[in-house]
């Protein structure tokens, strides 16, 4: 079983709203994932508390799709992210997973310095999270992706045990 199937049957068994529609992109999440170094699990849990794994939602500061991307800043400084996208742009779900896991992977090896939680907190609040006094929302965003990440791989375990032993009655194998 691939690592896209895995990750489409953990979220479907811990009931993550959209979980079909999240289970059809999840190939383009694991492929963006891999080019960009990032855990499939913490862009899930992310694209989770962003957009709740909708495609056309759009938060009150205008940020976009289902990584929520804001489109003025999507381009990144110098264009170090390709060019500039709109929010219509943004609703096709690959874009939008392509887009914010280039972004996320920016945070991640630049500022995150490979802590999860500095780069969760930079997606979310910018430039505010470097530093000895990260921004507070931006933290409490980071913790809330993480306790969504340990629920999934908790579930991921649980499905490569039940793989591993091959257990008759299994929902995979049914």
């Amino acid at each position: 079983m691939t690592l896209a199937e895995l990750l489409c049957m953990a979220v479907l068994s811990i009931g993550m709203p959209n979980a079909d529609f999240a289970c059809y992109h999840m190939h383009t999440l694991v492929e963006a994932s891999e080019q960009n170094k990032i855990d499939p699990v913490i862009l899930t849990a992310l694209i989770f508390v962003e957009s709740r794994w909708s495609p056309n939602a759009v938060s009150r500061s205008g940020a976009c799709g289902l990584t929520q991307v804001m489109p003025h800043w999507s381009s990144g400084k110098k264009e170090s992210f390709g060019k500039r996208l709109t929010c219509k742009q943004l609703f096709d779900p690959d874009t939008s997973i392509r887009r914010g896991t280039k972004i996320f992977a920016y945070w991640f090896h630049r500022y995150g310095k490979q802590r999860y939680k500095t780069a969760l907190c930079g997606y979310n609040a910018g430039y505010r999270c470097k530093g000895n006094n990260p921004y507070p929302r931006g933290i409490a965003y980071a913790k809330k992706v993480l306790r969504y990440a340990k629920k999934i791989r908790r579930e991921l375990r649980l499905l490569k045990k039940y793989e591993e032993e091959d257990i008759p009655g299994c929902m995979m194998y049914e």
